[in-house]
Parts: structure tokens; C-alpha cells; sequence
């Protein structure tokens, strides 16, 4: 064998592992932006459905504490007041601020009614429109948070 043969089969062999090679990198890179492609869109889902599972259960602890303390005062010391806050607390970290600001109002409509000495009340339109405020707030927050996680998907 010549050194020229031996050159060309050096060649033929170097050149054919360097496309392999640069094929493989390729290959792994698109294969390496895909899964993280996947991963992001798996991630945002869950935060999604986090999220969806918090405004949940704040409008439905408001629902609760409105209906359980319709015709009686509420003392604010109880264990269902203390979880209301907790999910308050945990919106306000993880919502933006037209969602926060909603949930802030309806607490305060909740609070509003819920704390209320209903048993000397005697002011039927005032207890309506109280009552009004929650539901208002509700139907708002409902709103705001329908449109938080859609955008989010």
C-alpha cells in the first residue's frame, strides 16, 4: 500500500466519522429541544392546574363562609376563617395584580358580611346588598381568573 492509498483511506474513514459525528451533535441537540420544549409546556400546564385548583377553592370557601354564616355572626377565630385566609394569602403571592387587587375585595365582602350581627339586624336591603357585594365579587373574581388561566395555557 502507497502512502497515497493509505491517505485516501484515511481521508474516506476521517471524513466519514466527522459527518457522523457532526449528525450525532445535531441529532442530540433537536432531540435536547424537544424534551425541554416538552418539559416547559408540562410545567406550565401544572402551574395551570395549581393555580386553577387555588381559585377554586377561594371562591369556594367564599361561597361556604357566606352560606354557614348567612343567619349567625362569624367570630373570626375559627379553623374555616383560618384556611379562608390561608388561600387568600396563597393567591396573593402566586396571582397578578388585577387578580389580587379582586381577591383583596372580595375577602372584604366576605368579611363584611360574614362578621355581621345578624341577629339585630333589622335592615333587610342592607343584608341584599351586602350580599350583592359577595356575589358581585365573586362573579368578577370568577371572570379574572378564567382569563388568569387561559393566558397561562
Amino acid at each position: 500500500m502507497t502512502w497515497i492509498e493509505v491517505l485516501d483511506s484515511a481521508v474516506k474513514i476521517g471524513l466519514g466519522a466527522i459527518i457522523s459525528a457532526a449528525a450525532g451533535f445535531l441529532m442530540l441537540f433537536r432531540n435536547q429541544k424537544h424534551e425541554l420544549t416538552k418539559d416547559e409546556a408540562l410545567h406550565q400546564r401544572q402551574v395551570a392546574a395549581g393555580k386553577k385548583s387555588l381559585y377554586v377553592d377561594f371562591l369556594t370557601t367564599s361561597h361556604v363562609l357566606v352560606q354557614k354564616y348567612r343567619d349567625s355572626q362569624c367570630r373570626a377565630d375559627g379553623e374555616d376563617y383560618f384556611s379562608y385566609l390561608k388561600l387568600y394569602h396563597e393567591l396573593e403571592i402566586i396571582a397578578d395584580d388585577p387578580l389580587r387587587v379582586c381577591a383583596f375585595q372580595l375577602l372584604d365582602a366576605v368579611n363584611v358580611f360574614i362578621v355581621l350581627r345578624k341577629g339585630e339586624m333589622q335592615d333587610e336591603e342592607l343584608f341584599r346588598a351586602m350580599r350583592g357585594a359577595v356575589d358581585s365579587k365573586i362573579g368578577e373574581f370568577q371572570y379574572l381568573a378564567k382569563q388568569d388561566i387561559n393566558s397561562s395555557q
